[in-house]
């Protein structure tokens, strides 16, 4: 029995030394663990378990930042094309602010005039402003002495802004490319062509006047280019 309680003892003796051991061995690794990650400690120590590193595809650095790349391209969305009618026409270099009509042509295919001789006419068998072609706005230049509505449209300089207001709100901009003067009952060849870019034309009268017969000897065209939702 005696022999019995000894083994026990030795057995219990050794389950001790061994614990203690292993409590001075977890003691250690909390301690190397603390120094590493202080940012003061050694730099040789490693954290034992450590968090697995995860890389991203990348596209380059900047500022030692790693970067994410970005994902596949997107198409760009494509703006719808405008249906509405033109309502308005804002010039604001030349202090235009005036309501637009829709105008067909007369049996000889020369553009009807707005009923309103302050409004300007847009002629609906052509392109809405905005829309692939060429838009075409008519506005009467008055006489000499009494003008109307496009009487200072030889002023616009390239660059100018031209917004036409949508019957829906939505308003179309467009810059100024060009003036160019031709002679009565001419104008640009392409002039109300449903097709190409979408731009527009302003057309009014101008040179020579004819007190007689009351008419302009030519016609003023302004050809803008579109230049998006304003």
């Amino acid at each position: 029995m005696a022999g019995t309680w000894a083994a026990v003892d030795r057995r219990m003796h050794l389950s001790a030394q061994f614990l203690s051991e292993l409590a001075m061995i977890s003691a250690l690794l909390v301690a190397l663990i603390s120094i590493g990650s202080d940012g003061n400690g050694a730099g040789g120590v490693v954290d034992p378990v450590a968090s697995p590193t995860v890389a991203f595809p990348s596209i380059g650095y900047a500022t030692g930042v790693h970067v994410r790349a970005p994902g596949p391209p997107v198409a760009p969305s494509q703006a719808p094309i405008p249906t509405a009618r033109p309502a308005t026409i804002l010039i604001a270099s030349i202090n235009v602010h005036r309501p637009i009509e829709a105008v067909g042509v007369d049996r000889s295919g020369r553009l009807d005039l707005p009923e309103n001789l302050w409004n300007a006419g847009w002629y609906k068998g052509g392109p809405v402003p905005g829309a692939p072609g060429d838009a075409v706005i008519e506005g009467h230049a008055g006489y000499p002495k009494a003008p109307l509505l496009f009487a200072r449209l030889g002023q616009l300089h390239q660059g100018d802004s031209i917004v036409v207001v949508l019957a829906d709100g939505s308003r179309q901009r467009f810059t100024v490319d060009s003036l160019k003067v031709w002679p009565n009952g001419t104008g640009p060849p392409d002039m109300g062509q449903p097709y190409g870019p979408a731009r527009l034309t302003l057309i009014t009268c101008t040179g020579p006047f004819d007190d007689h017969y009351k008419t302009y000897a030519d016609r003023l065209a302004v050809e803008a280019t579109y230049a998006g939702v304003a």
